[in-house]
């Protein structure tokens, strides 16, 4: 099986080979997210707070949602929330929108997280702070973006240059897919039908310590109207 599985990979170009790896991860995705369904229509229909993108760091209090095993149930969120409208007083993500193209399929998660609140329900997520490293590289090595990386352990030890940590901050092996500042995060969620649009600060009854810097935190609520 080994000289097989060695003779197939040695026909195929690089391309081919990540193609493939692309999609039997798919496939993966797909077969959670099928079972996450059937938990969520036979017991989870009407959450009253959502934390999406839990990966291993589960919150008490809410359904913990990962595309992957590890939280409550596991969803492909790029397919939307599979939950009742006007449920849910409360959804939270860290470090996870990031991780989906823009303008789709965030576009479509975000019109799902305002469908399945409840009017003056709250959204609440943190993404990484692309502002910072941006404004810091044109003041050198020693800027507290550079100094920041070394301390957190954000980036491998390989990146050594500043393009090669601002590279890693929005690529981190192809997970990234888009960076925010304010800016953009409150022009997507205006356009998702979002009000009371605000940057935040960390706060620690619904953000994880470890995220408390190098994130721009954001807050949102769906108003009377979209109800």
């Amino acid at each position: 099986m080994l000289r097989l599985t060695s003779l197939v990979g040695s026909l195929l170009s690089p391309g081919e080979r990540a193609a493939i790896r692309k999609l039997l991860a798919e496939r993966a995705i797909a077969a959670h997210h099928r079972r996450g369904l059937r938990d969520v229509r036979r017991r989870l229909p009407r959450p009253a707070r959502l934390n999406l993108g839990s990966g291993g760091f589960r919150k008490a209090g809410f359904l913990n949602v990962d595309v992957l095993p590890g939280g409550d149930v596991t969803l492909d969120l790029r397919r939307g929330l599979p939950f009742d409208s006007n449920c849910c007083e409360m959804i939270l993500a860290e470090h996870c929108f990031e991780h989906f193209d823009y303008p789709e399929p965030i576009g479509h998660l975000l019109r799902e997280c305002l469908r399945v609140l409840v009017p003056g329900g709250t959204l609440r997520f943190s993404v990484p702070d692309s502002e910072w490293p941006l404004i810091d590289y044109r003041d050198g090595p020693q800027a507290s973006y550079f100094e920041a990386c070394a301390v957190q352990s954000w980036h491998p030890d390989s990146c050594t240059t500043r393009m090669e940590h601002i590279n890693y901050h929005f690529r981190q092996d192809e997970e990234h897919r888009f960076a925010y500042d304010f800016e953009t995060a409150h022009k997507m969620l205006e356009a998702a039908g979002f009000s009371d649009i605000r940057q935040s600060a960390f706060d620690p009854a619904f953000d994880s310590e470890h995220r408390r810097v190098g994130s721009l935190f954001v807050s949102a609520r769906k108003g009377a109207s979209n109800a």
